[in-house]
């Protein structure tokens, strides 16, 4: 179980990235964060991860505050940050897996047997050999994506999986999240397209660092919903 608790963030001098946003996400669900560009989407996932410490509020994972225990969070998430320079632009695909896969303490055998099991999920094996800068965008997107799923986590986070790829590999990445969902995993993705929300089990949106909206897209008139997104972003804040 995942608790966001009051949480606020602020960057100095003046940038308020998150406002009191709480929410909660179960075993076995998708949660969407949904935003324009600037609206407190990687900053709160960022939180959740234990990369940034809020200046208010509890994260709770399975009842333990991970604010007051960030170990707590190293162990339980596994994060797809979508950051390029994070990779070792010579190196190739599989030599950065494998060498992201040691860094998760995996060696030998178990190494090359998860290595070889992302790969394969991910559609990765026909360009294995390649190196990380010869890849198309959609291609790094989908190392990324690999590259969380060697770690064993009970959470696993997605910062704009989707962005800029190709119709087949959205799908590969969908499919891979719902995998996840049926496993008992807890996942979270930030997106600021609509279409990705069609998988979500819940839904957050927000604006300036604000939750404005949560629904369900399984349980609730997407279109309606959606109508209701569009007229909240149309409207600047105060």
């Amino acid at each position: 179980m995942l608790e966001v608790i009051d949480v606020w963030k602020k960057y100095p001098p003046k940038t308020q990235a998150l406002r009191e946003v709480s929410f909660e996400a179960e075993e076995g669900s998708i949660t969407a964060v949904f935003g324009e560009n600037g609206s407190g989407k990687t900053t709160l996932l960022k939180v959740i991860a234990s990369f940034l410490i809020p200046d208010r509020g509890k994260v709770l994972i399975d009842s333990v505050n991970i604010v007051e225990k960030p170990s707590f969070a190293v162990e339980k998430v596994s994060i797809s940050t979508g950051y390029e320079r994070s990779f070792y632009y010579r190196l190739s695909v599989e030599e950065n897996l494998k060498f992201f896969g040691m860094l998760n303490d995996l060696l030998g055998k178990t190494l090359k047997r998860e290595t070889e099991r992302v790969m394969k999920e991910l559609g990765l094996l026909e360009c294995r050999k390649k190196r990380y800068m010869e890849l198309s965008t959609g291609y790094k997107k989908r190392v990324d994506v690999a590259r969380a799923l060697m770690k064993k986590a009970s959470i696993y986070i997605f910062d704009e999986p989707c962005s800029g790829v190709d119709l087949r590999t959205r799908l590969k990445i969908h499919e891979i999240m719902k995998r996840l969902k049926e496993s008992g995993r807890i996942v979270i993705f930030a997106s600021h397209d609509l279409e990705d929300l069609k998988i979500a089990d819940r839904v957050i949106v927000l604006k300036k660092g604000e939750k404005v909206l949560e629904f369900s897209p399984k349980k609730e008139d997407l279109a309606a919903v959606l109508r209701g997104i569009l007229e909240i972003q149309a409207f600047p804040g105060d």
